[in-house]
């Protein structure tokens, strides 16, 4: 019986670290695609997103926040998928920050204070989803992406619309097959401007 049950502990232990390193697996996949779809040049080209750290880090936030949203009221391991996304995002960008040579001291500050927008951002995108007018949506995209530039209204519009197509378009999927495949985020095809 004592052989069975350390047999048993040994086979658990095993099993625990295939999980684990299925998870992290998992979790970077999630995380290189919303990374490489916040780089889409048309967000920054036609879109005009500043193509800056700002700008980079607003479009993360933005496409982690579209698959948190749609994964929201999921409970169990799709829960615990999610939560352990949202601790690499932050523990990425943090790593990123001691990379740039931003000092001990002031990660910490820098992180609460992106922990504060993404919280803002996923509150207002949040509320402007469940409202059927695009007008609400591209202000919070005016206020958070393009520091209320009025010159860059059509493309908060432009955004607006991508943000409806995307969230759309997570809904359709079930969850099991987002956190375990593809994130079907569509092209963001922002429509080119000759406004300067």
């Amino acid at each position: 019986m004592a052989l069975a049950c350390a047999s048993w502990s040994v086979n658990e232990s095993m099993l625990g670290l295939f999980r684990s390193k299925a998870r992290e697996a998992q979790i970077s996949r999630l995380y290189d695609q919303i990374l490489a779809q916040a780089r889409d040049p048309s967000l920054y080209v036609a879109g005009r997103v500043p193509d800056t750290v700002e700008g980079r880090t607003d479009m993360m936030l933005l496409h982690l926040f579209l698959l948190m949203h749609r994964l929201n009221d999921e409970t169990g391991d799709i829960n615990a998928v999610a939560r352990d996304l949202c601790d690499r995002f932050f523990a990425e960008l943090d790593r990123a920050m001691r990379e740039m040579g931003v000092s001990d001291l002031a990660v910490p500050k820098r992180m609460r204070k992106i922990a504060d927008i993404y919280a803002g951002c996923a509150s207002s995108y949040g509320k402007a989803l469940g409202s059927p007018d695009d007008k609400e949506l591209a202000e919070a995209l005016m206020r958070n992406v393009h520091a209320r530039r009025e010159d860059r209204r059509k493309q908060a519009g432009l955004l607006a619309d991508y943000v409806r197509r995307a969230s759309a378009a997570l809904a359709k999927r079930p969850a099991e097959e987002l956190v375990n495949g593809a994130i079907p985020f569509p092209s963001p095809s922002l429509m080119p401007t000759s406004d300067p």
